[in-house]
């Protein structure tokens, strides 16, 4: 049995995971205890990459004074008359108020990475179930968005990170091909020529730019956007971590966040980080 412990339940997705983690481990040391992530299956596709990071995994919480933590009594959990106490969170943890006075002791939990010596800019595009996803693909930024928000850059050359196995033009039957870690359900699915033709506007968008486009673990995709001067990305987790935890001078980041979700929006775009600005 592991006592005096921060257990953290994760949820599907990597940008997900950091957040979770980052949560448990702030509350780990306000109470001096150890944190341990717990998977949401066993064969979990981002265990190893999280594991590189430095993410400890255990199979089971301890039951000895176990307290349970969602995202809505995070924040009293910060309360030294539970410091006996084990905790298992349970929830996303997404405000920029829990992390943004703690930035640096955050980065220092994170390997470090080298920065890049140039002013190229990365974008990260995450595509996969965001292709197909009605409740939100209607309300995704154009590639001319994109295009508004790249001039707002001085670089070199550009770099895409995405979850696409290529970067080039698609039909409909090669997107049906693609496996992607999440399956959407067809009634929940926008029509899939839609999907095309939005993905290929932003192959053929920054064809003019020259993009270069690597195949990455998710690991590596995250400590690659990590060592740029210049970032800009949607809304994404994963690369607004990237962003959170490195020292790029400029980083850009979709304004609206997820503007589906109305009033229940996250504001992770509206962290008031130095160099950071909005794009729609």
């Amino acid at each position: 049995m592991i006592d005096n412990s921060v257990f953290v339940q994760m949820t599907n997705g990597f940008g997900n995971n950091i957040f979770q983690y980052v949560a448990a481990r702030l509350l780990s040391e306000f109470h001096n205890n150890k944190t341990y992530a717990i998977a949401p299956t066993q064969d979990y596709y981002a265990i190893s990459c999280l594991e590189k990071l430095g993410i400890q995994f255990s199979r089971q919480s301890s039951n000895n004074r176990l307290l349970y933590v969602s995202d809505n009594d995070y924040i009293q959990a910060f309360n030294s008359e539970y410091s006996k106490n084990n905790f298992l969170l349970s929830g996303y943890f997404e405000d920029y108020k829990y992390y943004l006075n703690h930035r640096d002791m955050i980065k220092s939990w994170f390997s470090k990475v080298e920065n890049r010596q140039n002013n190229d800019l990365v974008i990260h595009i995450r595509t996969g179930d965001r292709l197909f996803m009605k409740n939100e693909f209607y309300t995704k930024p154009k590639i001319s968005s994109y295009l508004n928000a790249v001039q707002q850059f001085d670089f070199e050359n550009l770099h895409i990170v995405t979850d696409m196995p290529k970067w080039d033009y698609i039909t409909a039957q090669d997107l049906k091909n693609i496996k992607f870690h999440r399956t959407i359900p067809d009634d929940q699915c926008v029509p899939i020529d839609e999907s095309v033709e939005y993905f290929n506007s932003f192959v053929d968008g920054f064809k003019q730019y020259k993009p270069d486009v690597q195949k990455r673990s998710v690991g590596e995709d995250f400590n690659f956007i990590r060592s740029f001067k210049n970032i800009l990305f949607e809304h994404g987790t994963l690369s607004w971590w990237a962003a959170f935890l490195s020292d790029a001078e400029k980083v850009g980041v979709y304004g609206p966040w997820r503007p589906f979700k109305g009033n229940k929006n996250k504001n992770l775009s509206q962290i008031p980080l130095d160099g950071w600005f909005k794009w729609e």
